[in-house]
């Protein structure tokens, strides 16, 4: 009797392993850190040194392109390799679950702060509503389809909520997971690297080929910033690489390097309709480099101790990395508010006051950030997150 139950028992299979990398956490919070440096250095305008990291602190974003070009390809074809088939309808629903709660959600908030009276929202330099104004309704009708990065409406809108402008990279994930998994299903493995390749050419060639407003159309035009998804797609097709500490230290400081170079030299992300069509054919792709030699330092870290308090932190706040990096300009702008009204002011300080005041502003911003997204994390996305997780083929991180 206890040989059958034993064969019994030894033949129940196994819960299949979970797909998820605490690793990229960290990296998931590198860059929304990078991109909450962005903000506040160039709100300072600083220059010199400090001015290149801050510009260099907007590829953050990219580097958010390229890990979800590697994790969609890797979960895709994990599927496929385990089911033999990609099931479309469950990959939207999972991505319309993950993305569109906090996103609706925030173009709602938008819109409520924008009405709030300037006596409550301005303050020197701020004259009108730190919020924003109003948008026209067409304005709001794009960033609810995920076309507002191709600025439709620009010649409508002088004055977006500030806190909306970052919906535009969301747009451009959106359309990407549009298409990509059609191609991951139908093409064969061996001939699905020919995909990004050509991706990365697209994005070359229109870079060198348009001639209207840089500062609206070449920062966020889809066709110009698909080169970062495309490296995390060709890194997820490569096999299983064991990279030693000094290749990986290697790899991170090249990705420094990659981004330094495209902020210093090739002035990105761009300011004004003054440009250099070689500048921008090379400063683009040295930013997508850049984003896939961080990815591969990060993939396959074994050295994070799980028992660690930072570790631990610094993987939640990965974790939550899509609602900080949602919140992160009205985290910001409510500090520059309350600084500007002077709730920061600390006259005893003489010359340091103003030092101070920047510091405590940026404490108070990040604070506000986080405390936001975890409380987003927990009653707005959460929820959708655990109903996500009964259409999910291959099982991945726990909410």
């Amino acid at each position: 009797m206890s040989q059958a139950i034993q064969k019994s028992v030894g033949t129940v299979a196994k819960p299949a392993e979970r797909f998820y990398f605490p690793e990229l956490d960290l990296l998931r919070f590198f860059a929304f850190f990078a991109v909450f440096i962005h903000h506040w250095i160039r709100f300072y305008n600083e220059p010199g040194v400090l001015g290149v990291v801050g510009n260099a602190g907007a590829f953050g974003v990219d580097l958010f392109f390229t890990l979800s070009g590697y994790l969609i390809t890797r979960l895709l074809l994990r599927e496929r390799d385990e089911t033999g088939d990609i099931n479309l309808k469950n990959f939207y629903v999972r991505r319309t679950l993950r993305i569109w709660p906090l996103y609706y959600f925030s173009i709602a908030l938008a819109f409520l702060l924008s009405q709030l009276p300037a006596s409550l929202t301005s303050a020197p330099p701020f004259v009108a509503n730190i919020f924003g104004s109003p948008m026209p309704a067409i304005g709001y009708f794009f960033m609810a389809t995920f076309v507002y990065n191709f600025n439709f409406y620009g010649t409508l809108l002088t004055n977006p909520p500030p806190f909306m402008g970052q919906l535009w990279s969301l747009s451009v994930e959106e359309q990407f997971y549009l298409f990509w998994p059609w191609f991951a299903r139908y093409v064969p493995r061996r001939r699905v690297v020919v995909v990004p390749i050509l991706m990365i050419a697209v994005a070359c060639v229109v870079r060198a080929t348009l001639k209207f407003d840089m500062q609206r159309l070449m920062w966020e035009y889809t066709f110009v910033r698909i080169d970062p998804i495309a490296v995390g797609i060709l890194i997820a097709l490569l096999p299983a690489l064991k990279l030693g500490r000094g290749l990986r230290l290697l790899l991170f400081l090249a990705g420094i390097a990659s981004w330094g170079f495209a902020a210093g030299y090739c002035g990105i992300p761009i300011e004004t309709v003054e440009y250099s069509t070689l500048k921008i054919s090379l400063g683009f792709p040295a930013i997508a480099l850049g984003s896939g030699a961080f990815l591969l330092a990060t993939l396959g870290t074994k050295s994070l101790n799980p028992r660690s308090s930072l570790v631990r932190s610094l993987v939640y706040l990965g974790k939550i990395s899509y609602g900080l990096y949602m919140y992160n300009t009205i985290a910001t702008n409510t500090a520059h508010l309350l600084q500007f009204r002077g709730a920061l002011r600390l006259p005893v300080l003489g010359s340091w006051s103003l030092w101070t005041e920047s510091v405590l502003a940026i404490l108070i911003s990040f604070g506000l950030n986080v405390a936001l997204a975890a409380a987003s994390y927990r009653w707005l996305e959460a929820p959708f997150l655990r109903l996500k997780e009964r259409f999910a083929r291959v099982p991945s991180r726990a909410v």
